[in-house]
């Protein structure tokens, strides 16, 4: 069973509650000796335990110590001879905050690891200026959540806890994007809480672990604090073997040209001291309580770095921004990275159920048991911020029992992010709302353009996939498209290819003109079906994908056409080809363009019944 000692730097700074155990202490006796926290894990028994493998700890033990310096912080290397499973890993992270002590620091590590740990596969120490680790299985770049170390202040933070509770949460997700991005992957910074209150928060990760596994583990740092135990709290801090974080109430982080280390436990002085004795103890105060005043680093660990404290814009200042006068009401329905990465296991490729022109869909499913489909922008794209805006003002306003419904959305580090109720079966919402299609026409506006060409060939209309035109009529070329493929009962506008996309519409067309439209009809349909019915949406559907789009019916007048039997319709004009406008328009786009793929899309055909 694994026995973990935890090392309790400065008593005065904890008044802290420790939400892990069983930990035992390790009290420092001198100077050069301060505490540590330690975890002997995978112990195995004498005999058992490899002679080779504990041969190779110890030269790995030696070479960290050997490659500590005080100018180089961080060091990993492996030690292999004999088979794979006599493999020891091994790594040191000197805090930036002692750079004088990272050689000591180390060295020291490393001798109370192989005096301690003697049986272990692994173990991993913790001071306040290093942190070392071994183990026999490969742990670079890889993030590791366990051992955790989990504090909070026990004084409660007095005023309005929901406002304190937000600007902190924010501050945390800023300092998780600022940590992962920064090259020695940590941040610091602070918020107002009040005109005269700050809130001061750090974040640290282990320097090689890549941009996005830094924020993941950070993600799952912050997910069990403050939100979990320590909501309200004045001060926490959460930490894993690869990150850490923590907030407090005030400026614990400083820089240290030097560090003292606790001093040992002092006996009791007797009933009656001499003045020298005095003067003495006087001094012994001044010395054990200034450095516990100075060198409040404390579980910085890996990284006590100082970098630029800068007040950067909370998640309510960027939404206000996105939406204007619109994010009071939008405001409800923002969603949390942490909570959508965890709902689809960090976007898995196995989640992946789609992707588009701006990104890719998955299906996720939230803490509450809720499944749900995430449209993620793609964020290499320059594009798309006016596409996202548009898609969140106009489908959040939209309720209809046939459309599918936005829950959320999330506008976080360089996410956009749409979440949708999640419909099985793929039915039509995956053509509805391809991402990004929303475009927001004016009342006095007639057509509109864009430099952004997104959406699936063949329910695009011409003037929008060739020009970027597009208007209320390019909906009503979709609708026409739609109306012929159910009517068909198959899907010949969706491929990629010119001479197909066009198909539906040139063979509607052509049975139209040749007085044999019937034809067109699904066979599985067979004989439950009006004639005269199926004539007269064979007939709309042509007025829909006329070419002109000035001679195409609005949606109002298709309504009409549909609900009075009796009224008389304008006979239809060839088509729009999409293989007949490309070759009338030479165009040249964006590289960046170039290699934006098609939208695939899946959508399900309806059946027709006698009512």
């Amino acid at each position: 069973m694994a026995s973990f000692y935890l090392f309790i730097l400065h008593l005065s700074f904890f008044s802290l509650f420790i939400h892990c155990s069983p930990y035992n202490i390790i009290q420092g006796a001198t100077h050069e000796n301060p505490k540590a926290f330690y975890n002997c894990t995978r112990n195995t028994t004498s005999a058992s335990y490899s002679v080779a493998y504990r041969s190779n700890v110890k030269t790995l033990l030696d070479w960290l110590s050997s490659n500590a310096t005080n100018h180089d912080r961080f060091y990993n290397t492996t030690v292999a001879s004999g088979h794979t499973e006599n493999t020891a890993y091994g790594s040191f992270l000197c805090t930036r905050g002692f750079p004088k002590l990272c050689q000591q620091c180390v060295t020291e590590a490393a001798k109370l690891l192989s005096s301690l740990c003697t049986i272990a596969k692994e173990a991993i120490i913790w001071y306040e200026a290093c942190y070392v680790r071994y183990s026999d299985h490969y742990f670079f770049s890889t993030v590791e959540e366990s051992p955790k170390l989990s504090f909070m202040n026990d004084q409660d933070y007095e005023g309005p806890v929901e406002h304190f509770n937000t600007a902190v949460w924010d501050m945390l997700i800023d300092l998780r994007s600022e940590a992962a991005s920064a090259s020695d992957k940590c941040a610091d910074k602070s918020v107002n809480i009040t005109d005269n209150q700050k809130s001061y928060g750090f974040a640290w990760c282990l320097p090689y672990l890549s941009k996005d596994k830094c924020r993941w583990c950070l993600s799952e740092a912050i997910a069990n604090n403050p939100n979990g135990c320590c909501t309200g709290k004045s001060g926490a801090t959460v930490i894993f073997p690869s990150c850490g974080i923590r907030y407090e109430l005030y400026p614990f982080l400083l820089v240290h040209s030097s560090w003292v280390s606790p001093p040992p436990l002092l006996n009791s002085p007797p009933p009656f001291a001499s003045p020298g004795k005095r003067k003495q103890k006087t001094l012994t105060i001044i010395v054990t309580v200034v450095p516990i005043v100075v060198s409040l680093v404390l579980l910085s660990l890996g990284c006590g770095c100082v970098l630029r404290r800068k007040e950067s814009k909370n998640q309510h200042d960027i939404l206000k921004e996105s939406f204007g006068n619109d994010s009071t009401t939008l405001e409800s329905l923002r969603f949390e990275l942490v909570k959508i990465e965890a709902a689809t296991n960090r976007f898995a490729k196995e989640n992946m159920i789609g992707k588009g022109g701006f990104g890719e869909v998955y299906r996720g499913i939230l803490s509450d048991g809720q499944e749900i489909a995430v449209k993620r922008l793609t964020g290499s794209s320059r594009q798309g911020a006016v596409e996202f805006k548009n898609e969140v003002q106009v489908i959040a306003k939209l309720q209809h029992r046939n459309l599918v419904r936005l829950l959320g959305f999330c506008l976080e580090d360089d996410e956009k992010i749409l979440i949708y109720e999640y419909v099985p079966n793929k039915s039509l919402d995956y053509f509805l709302l391809d991402f990004g299609m929303a475009r927001i026409v004016a009342g006095d506006e007639i057509e509109a353009s864009t430099g952004r060409i997104v959406g699936t060939y063949g329910y695009m209309s011409p003037e929008y996939a060739m020009h970027g035109q597009f208007s209320v009529k390019s909906d009503v070329f979709s609708f026409g498209v739609m109306v012929l493929e159910i009517i068909n009962g198959k899907r010949k506008g969706c491929s990629s290819e010119p001479e197909v996309i066009d198909d539906i519409r040139r063979h509607a067309w052509t049975k139209w003109r040749t007085e044999t439209a019937l034809e067109l009809l699904d066979p599985e349909i067979e004989g439950a079906y009006s004639g005269e019915e199926v004539m007269k949406c064979i007939h709309i559907g042509l007025l829909c994908v006329q070419e002109d789009p000035n001679d195409r019916p609005t949606m109002a007048t298709v309504v009409l056409y549909l609900n009075n039997p009796s009224i008389n319709l304008p006979s239809p004009h060839e088509p729009g080809y999409f293989k007949h406008n490309r070759e009338q328009v030479n165009i040249t786009t964006d590289k960046e363009f170039d290699n934006v793929s098609d939208s695939v899309n899946e959508i399900s055909l309806t059946k027709f019944f006698p009512r």
